[in-house]
């Protein structure tokens, strides 16, 4: 059976089952899905081996050994691959029809969208933003009667626009 391929962002938000039992400890598995997940971003080296090679503390109640082991597994063949996978950003219409939630303490809304602007140019062709640049924006928050954009709405969107331009050798 072939391995399926993640991105980042479902590395961090995968979820496993809990076990009855003894399991992994859950913040370990956590922690290391988290440092994977920023592998697949391009963001900090992780190897293949290491993947392979790493031990998580035994808890009751902890996850499901399993679960946890066969999703190691696949990203494990992943990383081996160099496989990046594609986003569902195909285009800039794509990237500009994300409704980004609303915060009082959030990234600045014009900042965002001007920068959301030049990245759906470069979805269609028309632009050269690179993978790299989008690892290194940053926005400024507002706080009180301004509202911006939820950070961890913006950031996760950030990190599918840079998985996307990783997929096209950008």
């Amino acid at each position: 059976m072939p391995f399926p391929y993640f991105s980042p962002a479902q590395v961090r938000s995968t979820q496993f089952p809990r076990s009855r039992g003894k399991g992994y400890d859950p913040a370990q598995v956590d922690a290391f899905a988290l440092r994977i997940a920023d592998a697949l971003a391009g963001r900090t080296p992780v190897r293949p081996d290491q993947v392979r090679a790493i031990v998580f503390t035994e808890v009751h109640g902890g996850y499901d050994q399993r679960a946890v082991d066969a999703f190691l597994a696949a990203l494990e063949h992943q990383l081996r691959s160099g496989h990046v996978p594609p986003t569902s950003l195909q285009t800039g219409a794509a990237l500009l029809a994300v409704k980004l939630p609303r915060s009082s303490n959030g990234y600045d809304r014009g900042e965002v969208d001007a920068f959301l602007g030049r990245a759906a140019a470069t979805l269609d062709g028309q632009g050269r933003m690179t993978s790299t640049e989008v690892h290194h924006t940053r926005f400024s928050t507002t706080s009180g009667l301004r509202r911006g954009y939820r950070l961890d709405a913006v950031d996760a969107l950030l990190d599918e626009l840079e998985q996307e331009l990783r997929f096209r050798g950008r």
